[in-house]
């Protein structure tokens, strides 16, 4: 019943019909149902195209049908189910005629397939940005103290950080390609096109607190678990961000930006926050950063397996090189955490590592195994 209604809202939203408190509801209902965002998203963008020719838009609407059909669904009974563009006025002028048959062919094929995949993958729905399928998964992780290169099936690269999960389909390639992430990982995206539609298939990457959709690019995502934000850094090429609680908003990085996700206000009430968090914003957007000595890209310096800190605390300094080196770091006294550095390492052991920032702040360091104690 809730889809119904936000069909009929986004039709009068698109004629242009809706009023302050329909729009208002239509806005709370995709809240509630943020699968919805990425069809209405296709939906406007056909709305606002320029008017085609009457063969043109046969042929199109006819594509899409025959793609459902390849798929296995049934196109009859998802075109009964589908709303139907009952909402929408009669027009006098027989382009807007024209164009209201293709925004409600649209809508049939959205409804399709969101029927579609809601019935093979109801776990995946409730994801933003996901086609969604079952079936065995591919996984390749990495150790702390190791990376790794993978190709994907499409031709698609992947550099692996330390103390990471990539997970994907073993059919990965179809209608859409989709990963999943947890730690840090750079892609670089080959483009990939539908051979039945000759339509681009989106490359999906579904972290813990966000989804970034693309179509062929090269950029970073860093997303620990335990990090106190999540990171979107994009090199060249662009693409959309969607934050798992914000499912009202799409952000797009340009090439070199960087969008920047608060953990803790996805998981921590407000009352429990630290103070260093509740003076810093839940999301931010800025330039990619690189050194000054010979202008190192700092957010992907690891595929080059260069070790970059950039006035970052002692604390933050920690949880990378326990990753990068395969330690454990603790600290007898806290103060010690706020100590900030600037430094590039690649060659260096941990101990040299330390040796190096122990000359430019007062602290030692004991070492047993992979074990290390820091104290004034």
């Amino acid at each position: 019943m809730s889809k119904d209604r936000i069909w009929f809202l986004v039709g009068k939203k698109l004629a242009g019909e809706a009023s302050a408190e329909e729009l208002e509801e239509l806005e709370g209902l995709l809240r509630s149902d943020p699968d919805m965002h990425y069809a209405l998203q296709n939906i406007t963008d056909l709305w606002n195209l320029p008017i085609p020719a009457n063969n043109e838009v046969e042929a199109a609407f006819n594509r899409h049908v025959n793609r459902l059909k390849e798929a296995g669904t049934d196109w009859n009974h998802t075109a009964d189910a589908a709303p139907q563009p009952y909402f929408i006025p009669a027009q006098k002028r027989s382009g807007k005629k024209l164009m209201i048959i293709s925004v409600a062919a649209a809508i049939l094929v959205a409804g399709g397939i969101y029927w579609y995949y809601s019935i093979t993958d109801g776990a995946a729905s409730a994801r933003p940005f996901v086609a969604g399928t079952t079936g065995e998964k591919n996984e390749v992780s990495t150790r702390n103290g190791s990376k790794t290169t993978i190709t994907l099936p499409d031709g698609s690269k992947v550099w692996l950080n330390a103390g990471s999960v990539l997970t994907y389909n073993k059919d990965f390639g179809g209608v859409i390609r989709e990963v999943t992430l947890s730690g840090e990982a750079f892609f670089d995206v080959k483009p990939a096109v539908s051979p039945s539609t000759q339509e681009k298939i989106p490359f999906v990457i579904h972290t813990q607190h966000l989804d970034v959709r693309v179509l062929g690019t090269a950029f970073n995502v860093k997303s620990y678990p335990g990090d106190k934000q999540t990171e979107t850094s994009l090199v060249h090429g662009k693409v959309q961000v969607l934050i798992h609680n914000r499912p009202e908003e799409i952000f797009t990085l340009r090439p070199n930006e960087k969008l920047v996700v608060m953990n803790e206000e996805m998981n921590t009430p407000d009352t429990g926050r630290t103070s260093e968090a509740k003076h810093e914003p839940f999301v931010s957007l800025s330039k990619l950063n690189y050194t000054e000595a010979d202008s190192l890209l700092i957010e992907t310096a690891w595929v080059q397996n260069k070790l970059v800190f950039d006035n970052e605390s002692f604390l933050e300094v920690a949880a990378k090189m326990e990753r990068w080196y395969n330690v454990e770091i603790e600290f007898k006294d806290e103060k010690m955490q706020e100590l900030r550095f600037t430094g590039v390492f690649e060659n260096e052991t941990i101990q040299q590592a330390l040796d190096y920032m122990a000359i430019t702040a007062p602290f030692h360091y004991s070492m047993q195994g992979n074990k290390i104690t820091v104290e004034r």
